[in-house]
């Protein structure tokens, strides 16, 4: 098999890895309910196997396996290392048995032939290095009708969680924009695209439709703490602040921390998204 996704794998299972992991549950409170409407297209009840693409540390995968019929199985992939661990800790300290965590490259590897009944994802399907080629591959592991859907953000104008942030920090640092449709969280901010990639997979009944809905970040922290996340969570913005003198570091934390006061709510850091809510059938 040949090397692809290499730089998303190292992240994954380095600090990008970690830092999901140590943060995993206020991460968890922000991706919930975008995860929610997404799954709300499969009947879980009459699925007996679902794979959960790029499933993180497996909340995702848990809740999915403990919806399914009698004898079902959930199987959660990713290529985060550290993710996959805490995801195992986590099915075992809910005694869910019927559930497995697989360290596979979903583009590449084999999934096997027409074995799942549905494929889901919470924002894990928008860093692959070849998208078409990713999701021929999911297609091919998909039973004929079998359902997919999975939810990915539209712009960063649309989702000023992000874009108020970018403003702050490049005000201080130089962030090289991700080329169009490149491995990102905003891979799939084109509507067009994501409807390419899936007829190019042979999908059909193709829905794409906006979601939008406030989200809670950074659960539980003041916004001081919420700025020190939010510059962890983002590995060009890491990047770019190691070159920072303390000066230009706290101006940025400043700056940050005022976003994010202006944007509390009865204590909680909240800010509009904008999603797309992805369905097709195989």
């Amino acid at each position: 098999m040949r090397s692809t996704n290499e730089k998303a794998k190292q992240f994954w299972s380095g600090e990008g890895g970690d830092f999901w992991v140590e943060n995993q549950e206020e991460l968890d409170v922000t991706l919930e309910p975008l995860g929610r409407a997404a799954l709300t297209n499969i009947d879980l009840s009459s699925c007996a196997s679902v794979l959960d693409i790029g499933c993180g540390t497996g909340r995702t995968t848990i809740e999915i396996a403990k919806k399914l019929a009698a004898n079902g199985k959930a199987t959660g992939l990713d290529i985060s290392k550290p993710m996959l661990k805490k995801a195992k800790m986590h099915a075992q300290a809910e005694g869910v048995e019927n559930v497995s965590f697989d360290c596979v490259d979903a583009q590449v590897e084999s999934l096997g032939d027409a074995v799942f009944d549905a494929a889901f994802s919470r924002f894990g399907v928008m860093f692959f290095e070849d998208s078409m080629e990713a999701f021929s591959n999911i297609q091919g592991a998909l039973k004929e009708d079998a359902p997919l859907s999975f939810v990915c953000w539209q712009s960063p104008a649309s989702n000023p969680w992000h874009a108020g942030a970018m403003e702050v920090v490049t005000q201080y640092i130089d962030i090289p924009r991700a080329p169009p449709r490149s491995p990102s969280p905003f891979a799939f901010e084109e509507r067009d695209y994501v409807e390419e990639i899936l007829v190019a997979a042979k999908f059909r009944k193709i829905e794409i439709m906006p979601f939008e809905k406030k989200i809670v970040w950074f659960n539980g922290k003041d916004p001081h703490r919420a700025a020190s996340s939010y510059l962890s969570i983002n590995p060009i913005v890491s990047e770019g602040l190691a070159a920072l003198d303390d000066e230009g570091k706290e101006k940025i934390l400043a700056g940050l921390a005022n976003l994010f006061s202006l944007n509390q709510i009865d204590g909680q850091i909240m800010f509009d998204s904008a999603t797309w809510i992805v369905s097709a059938i195989k």
